[in-house]
């Protein structure tokens, strides 16, 4: 093997690496075969531990829930669901917030029938400001959520 060719497989092999690198900092997903979930779990954006959290110390009412602190790498939504058997049900609440740090977050609430609520937050990369997320087609929708450690930043809240 001559000196060209090793140069070309070390170049060809870095332009892998930087590649695959640039879709895991993109936050893409590895689809399924059947389209409808991801085989690896993550359907939404992938962020860094220290870069997105959620904390909510107290119980919610059935009209507020206050986020003690929500810490985001972009523009983002705090989405307030009913829990449904674990899952996300009915939307309830919904509250834009910056990038960074913001605390002590008021959401108002509407139609509160369960005790239990799913808090998640979700990128706000569709049309600024606007939530564009659908139930009906999640891996569709910009406005998906963030992930860390391949679990989706989300907390089941009690309501009192």
């Amino acid at each position: 093997m001559n000196h060209t060719s090793n140069c070309r497989r070390v170049v060809l092999a870095a332009l892998g690496v930087l590649t695959v690198g640039a879709l895991a900092l993109g936050g893409c997903t590895i689809a399924s075969t059947d389209g409808s979930h991801p085989a690896d779990g993550v359907w939404g954006y992938v962020a860094a531990a220290d870069a997105a959290q959620l904390e909510i110390s107290g119980p919610a009412t059935a009209d507020e829930l206050v986020v003690d602190r929500v810490l985001s790498p972009g523009d983002a939504w705090l989405v307030v669901h009913l829990n449904d058997s674990g899952k996300p049900g009915m939307r309830v609440g919904l509250e834009r917030i910056d990038a960074g740090e913001s605390l002590a977050v008021r959401i108002a609430l509407e139609d509160v029938t369960t005790d239990k609520l799913i808090v998640a937050v979700h990128a706000d990369k569709g049309v600024a400001g606007e939530f564009d997320f659908s139930m009906d087609d999640p891996m569709g929708s910009p406005d998906r959520p963030y992930f860390v450690d391949r679990a989706e930043l989300a907390v089941v809240v009690d309501v009192k």
